[in-house]
């Protein structure tokens, strides 16, 4: 299985420029203190891949532990009840802590062995983003899959109101052995 490495911080910045871009929206104040603040603390989190895990907010640490248990009610318990689960690369909305558990399901019954390895992140501006590695064996490819994915964690209180998240769907399909066009069966 090849394992692709990419610069964190440049995966991180992007979604630091969304988690930045959602505090933008309360001021110019709230803005402009905001913006040095993330950036910083983005080179300072994520730089050293050993000890990436230790670097991540609990709540990353427990959104990650979730995806690898295989208990949906796990994932679905860090959520909101009228919580928005959005992955970018599909293009699918999941509402409600419902919604969580249908879009873990699903997930489950396409990729085999599904896990997420958080290995870095940082906590700012009412959110957490969790940078890692996204892996599996979609059923019937003829190999696993190993990418990097970033996913932005909006908070309400210790629950997650909203996640986002960013991978590339070509990379999966590409290292799996699998045609740019494939979609699952019955899809």
């Amino acid at each position: 299985m090849r394992m692709r490495r990419f610069v964190p911080g440049l995966a991180v910045g992007v979604a630091a420029a969304a988690l930045i871009a959602g505090t933008a929206g309360a001021g110019s104040a709230a803005s402009s203190e905001a913006s040095p603040k993330p950036q910083a603390r983005t080179q300072q989190l994520v730089g050293a891949p050993e000890h990436g895990e230790e670097r991540v907010p609990a709540v990353g640490r427990r959104w990650a532990a979730a995806w690898t248990t295989g208990d949906t009610r796990d994932l679905a318990r860090l959520y909101t009840r009228d919580a928005v689960y959005t992955d970018r690369a599909l293009n699918l909305v999941f509402r409600g802590s419902k919604g969580v558990e249908e879009w873990e399901t699903g997930s489950r019954q396409l990729i085999e062995n599904l896990k997420f390895e958080a290995t870095g992140g940082f906590r700012g501006g009412g959110g957490v983003v969790v940078e890692g590695v996204f892996s599996g064996h979609i059923v019937g490819a003829p190999r696993p899959f190993a990418v990097p994915l970033v996913t932005v964690l909006r908070l309400r209180g210790n629950l997650i109101q909203s996640s986002n998240d960013y991978y590339n769907r070509g990379e999966i399909l590409s290292e799996s052995g699998l045609p740019a066009d494939w979609t699952p069966p019955g899809s």
